[in-house]
């Protein structure tokens, strides 16, 4: 899905779980046009080993564990899809930023480590405790063309039963401190009301704030 908004170099990538996506067509065209910018739902992704840096195992019992294909996804996106869209768009060399919720928020932030293709990054409700991620991030250098990092969390996500689940604050948290120190980009790590990405249309229109306001 494309909401495309005229005259505008402005162009957002979003990455969302299936679950989430058909509630809300509304709020991603009215952010598109109150901030002019066009955005487009990446779609087709295999959630549990696209959006993941390395394999590891499930979060809950019996969970198909996750198979770190995230390299070979970005440069899908990067060499295939952005291209064909922007050139469908007609932009050229435009402003991008990527978004991602959930597991795709933990993709976000380590394709600003991984392409120059970004200039904004959005993570919402992040999936930052995946293993070895932070300390992974502590030895690498994010992409200089990043400029706005938005991370948002929701307040309660601390308290989920999972262990590996329950660090996602304070690595959050850490990954922010990272980005602020290694990187020249304006980095804001806010907690917000609720729980994993539930409400998550608040949140949607808080990072654009960030971003675009």
């Amino acid at each position: 899905m494309i909401y495309a908004a005229p005259n505008t170099n402005k162009i957002c990538y979003v990455i969302l779980p299936e679950g989430i996506r058909e509630y809300l067509d509304v709020g991603l065209k009215e952010l598109s046009e109150k901030y002019c910018v066009s955005i487009v739902e990446i779609e087709n992704v295999n959630w549990n080993d696209d959006m993941t840096p390395c394999p590891a195992k499930g979060v809950f019992k019996k969970a198909k564990p996750f198979g770190g294909q995230a390299a070979s996804f970005l440069d899908k996106l990067t060499n295939e899809i952005i291209p064909e869209i922007e050139k469908t768009l007609g932009m050229v060399d435009p402003e991008r930023t990527i978004m991602g919720v959930s597991l795709s928020g933990l993709f976000a932030v380590w394709a600003g480590f991984n392409t120059n293709a970004f200039t904004n990054i959005i993570s919402i409700s992040g999936s930052l405790w995946f293993d070895g991620f932070v300390e992974w991030m502590e030895k690498h250098t994010p992409s200089q063309q990043i400029k706005k990092v938005c991370m948002l969390l929701g307040e309660k996500e601390k308290n989920a039963k999972d262990k590996r689940m329950a660090t996602v604050e304070e690595r959050t948290l850490a990954a922010a401190m990272m980005l602020k120190s290694n990187s020249q980009a304006s980095v804001l790590f806010e907690l917000v009301e609720g729980t994993h990405f539930s409400p998550i249309l608040p949140r949607l229109e808080r990072a654009f704030e960030v971003v675009y306001g």
